[in-house]
């Protein structure tokens, strides 16, 4: 495995990530068809893991705070 600079933000990664765990930007070993690579892309910039992760914990923490609202506000029978 050989790592190679990420242009985008110098970390070291390897030549066939598909993206940099650091700040997003895709890897040379990336292809532009398929799931992985589109996940990376939002609006043209390319989007970090970390905040992919961030907005998915956030919804889901969002979603669980919505449900245990409505339990305590509806009247139990």
């Amino acid at each position: 495995m050989v790592l190679v600079a990420c242009p985008a933000c110098d970390h070291r990664i390897s030549e066939k990530a598909v993206a940099c765990p650091s700040c997003g930007h895709p890897g040379s070993g990336s292809d532009r068809h398929g799931l992985v690579p589109a996940l990376g892309r939002f609006a043209g910039t390319y989007v970090s893991a970390n905040a992919i992760t961030g907005a998915i914990l956030g919804s889901v923490m969002f979603i669980s705070f919505a449900a245990v609202l409505i339990t305590l506000i509806l009247p139990h029978r």
